[in-house]
């Protein structure tokens, strides 16, 4: 059966509107005037409190460009007191490796800084995503960002570019399996300048804290005499060679970074010195007067030697923490180091080297 369609209901509107239309103007006005009233008040609140939380924003935003600047003018002033420590190296006559300073020096005064701006939570021990590319090397007239562009912080290794866009670029960090810097251990000296730039930058923190129980100067001369005592012993021995990679730990943000590093031994000997036996440590060449030593332990620092072809000899990258045993009829080490540039998961301002090698097009 057929629903018949009511009407009353758009009758009932009809009339409704008529009515309404038909009330005389004054007293429109005066519902309006009272409706109105009514509602400033919560009108009010909602702006105010809008109001607030547009500025309660703005001003998270100032404190967080602040904080970045902060961050940066940190980074800025570790650097500068790197390049403080390539001139001391200099200067240092005893330890004989001045080529290598001054290669340092050079490089670190074509750097550049550039902000981390992207960090894939995926890929976090990984890359990251600078604020430089092509754009900034049109900018200051020279290729310094390019593929395998060496990125430091200081004289510690973070990573090295492996993609150049126009404005943004992509780090591959020493964490990542894809990244095998070629190192060697040292030991003595080397540590020495390494625990000596700790110590630098605490004591420029502990500079800014008036509240702590104990007077920063008092903490001054402590630190200025265990730089003197660390500063006099001037032997340094560079020993086992290897490669050094990422642990392949799980993806995602995760507290401290673990490197692998494989393929560590002395069997050949070099400008530094004569080649070692892999389990006493003493020269091969029996003429040699250098002392027996292990080849590798912990708290050995690792630099770089330059053989990878992307970075510098003389960049330190990591603290050995752990050496596993000698396999039966292996010929090498394997061990555990962590970066010496900290925690990697705050890095805010990086800077960047020309790559190695690199021979600019306008030069024979």
């Amino acid at each position: 059966m057929k629903r018949r369609r009511s009407y009353k209901k758009y009758l009932f509107l009809a009339l409704t509107l008529f009515f309404l239309m038909s009330l005389p103007a004054l007293f429109i006005e005066k519902v309006r005037g009272k409706t109105i009233a009514f509602l400033v008040p919560w009108r009010k609140q909602c702006t105010a409190k809008k109001g607030e939380d547009l500025e309660k924003k703005r001003l998270e935003g100032e404190n967080h460009l602040l904080r970045v600047e902060i961050g940066k003018l940190k980074a800025l002033l570790g650097q500068q007191g790197a390049v403080e420590n390539y001139l001391k190296d200099l200067k240092n006559d005893a330890f004989h490796r001045h080529e290598e300073a001054l290669s340092l020096l050079e490089s670190q005064t074509h750097s550049i800084p550039a902000r981390v701006i992207y960090r894939d939570p995926a890929n976090w021990t990984s890359s990251f995503w600078v604020n430089v590319g092509e754009e900034t090397n049109r900018t200051i007239g020279r290729l310094v960002v390019a593929k395998n562009s060496p990125v430091l912080l200081g004289r510690s290794v973070v990573g090295a570019i492996d993609y150049v866009g126009k404005k943004q670029s992509r780090v591959r960090l020493i964490t990542d399996l894809g990244l095998k810097p070629a190192v060697r251990a040292v030991r003595g000296y080397p540590q020495n300048v390494l625990l000596v730039e700790h110590i630098e930058v605490l004591n420029r923190a502990l500079l800014t804290r008036s509240d702590l129980p104990v007077p920063p100067n008092e903490f001054a001369k402590y630190i200025e005499t265990l730089k003197s005592y660390l500063s006099q012993n001037l032997e340094g021995w560079y020993l086992a060679k290897g490669i050094l990679q990422g642990a392949g730990t799980p993806m995602w943000r995760k507290r401290g970074h673990c490197l692998k590093g494989v393929g560590f031994n002395y069997d050949f000997a070099d400008e530094e010195g004569p080649a070692r036996d892999l389990h006493s440590g003493e020269p091969l060449d029996p003429f040699s007067p250098l002392p027996a030593m292990p080849i590798l332990k912990p708290n050995d620092l690792l630099v770089t030697t330059g053989m990878d072809g992307v970075f510098p000899p003389g960049l330190q990258v990591a603290e050995v923490t752990k050496v596993y045993p000698l396999r039966e009829g292996g010929y090498t080490y394997d061990l555990e180091a962590i970066p010496t540039i900290g925690n990697m998961d705050e890095l805010q301002t990086v800077f960047i080297i020309p790559p190695v090698g690199y021979i600019p097009e306008d030069q024979p």
